[in-house]
C-alpha cells in the first residue's frame, strides 16, 4: 500500500557552490575587518560600502556633506569645517579600510564654486587581498606605521588557541596547500608541532612552516 509520501531530492550545481563559498569567505573576511578597525568612522563607512560592494553595476556613491556627517555619526558641533572632516575622519577611515579590507576606496570632492558640496566615494574589490589578510593576522601594534610605510612588516602570528575558521589568511594557506583536515584539528596539530620544536608562533618563516605542514599531514 502506498503511503502517499513524496521524497524530494535536489543538488546544488558547482557554480552555485562556488558562489556560496566565495560569499561566505568574504563574509568572514569582512567580519574580521570590522573587528580590527580602530575608529567608529572606519567601521561605519566600511559597513555601508561593503553592503553596496556586491551589487551589480554599482561602484561609487555620492554623499552630500550632511549625508556624510550622518553616515559617520559625527557629533553636532564637531569637525564643522570640511577640511577637518576630510582630514580627521574621512581620509583616516579610508586609509584604515584600504589597509585592512578586501576593498580599495577613493574619495573625490565635488565643488559648487569654491565650496565642497558633495563627496563621491568609489570602491574596487582587490584582485589580491593577501596583504590585508596578512595585516589582520598580526599584532595591531605598529599598524599605523606600517600603513604609513614607516615600519617594517611583521611576520604574522599563528593563533594561540582555537581553530582557523575565522582567520582568512591561515585558511587560504591551508586551502592552497591542499589540506582537507578540520580547521580546529590542523591548528591544534600545528601548535603541537611548533611546541615540540621550540618554534615561536611568529617565527619569520611561520607561513612557510604552516603551508609545508598542511601539505604533508593535512590531507585526510
Amino acid at each position: 500500500e502506498l503511503s502517499g509520501d513524496v521524497l524530494v531530492s535536489w543538488f546544488f550545481g558547482r557554480m552555485f557552490r562556488d558562489m556560496a563559498e566565495r560569499s561566505n569567505h568574504w563574509a568572514i573576511l569582512d567580519r574580521q575587518t570590522v573587528f580590527h578597525l580602530g575608529s567608529k568612522y572606519s567601521v561605519l563607512l566600511f559597513q555601508h560600502i561593503a553592503s553596496l560592494a556586491g551589487m551589480d553595476r554599482i561602484d561609487a556613491k555620492t554623499f552630500t556633506i550632511p549625508e556624510l556627517r550622518t553616515l559617520l555619526a559625527v557629533p553636532e558641533g564637531k569637525l564643522e569645517r570640511f577640511a577637518d572632516l576630510n582630514r580627521r575622519a574621512l581620509q583616516q577611515a579610508i586609509a584604515e579600510i584600504n589597509q585592512l579590507s578586501r576593498l580599495t576606496l577613493t574619495a573625490t570632492p565635488r565643488k559648487i564654486g569654491r565650496t565642497v558640496a558633495s563627496i563621491e566615494i568609489a570602491w574596487t574589490v582587490k584582485e589580491d587581498p593577501t596583504p590585508a589578510k596578512r595585516e589582520l593576522s598580526v599584532s595591531k601594534v605598529g599598524r599605523k606605521a606600517r600603513r604609513d610605510g614607516t615600519a617594517e612588516t611583521l611576520a604574522p602570528e599563528f593563533p594561540e588557541t582555537g581553530g582557523i575558521a575565522y582567520s582568512p589568511h591561515w585558511r587560504d594557506l591551508k586551502r592552497t596547500a591542499g589540506c582537507t583536515m578540520d580547521d580546529s584539528l590542523i591548528a591544534t596539530n600545528f601548535r603541537r608541532f611548533l611546541k615540540e620544536r621550540g618554534i615561536a608562533r611568529n617565527a619569520a618563516n611561520i607561513e612557510k612552516l604552516f603551508s609545508d605542514f598542511c601539505a604533508k599531514v593535512g590531507r585526510v
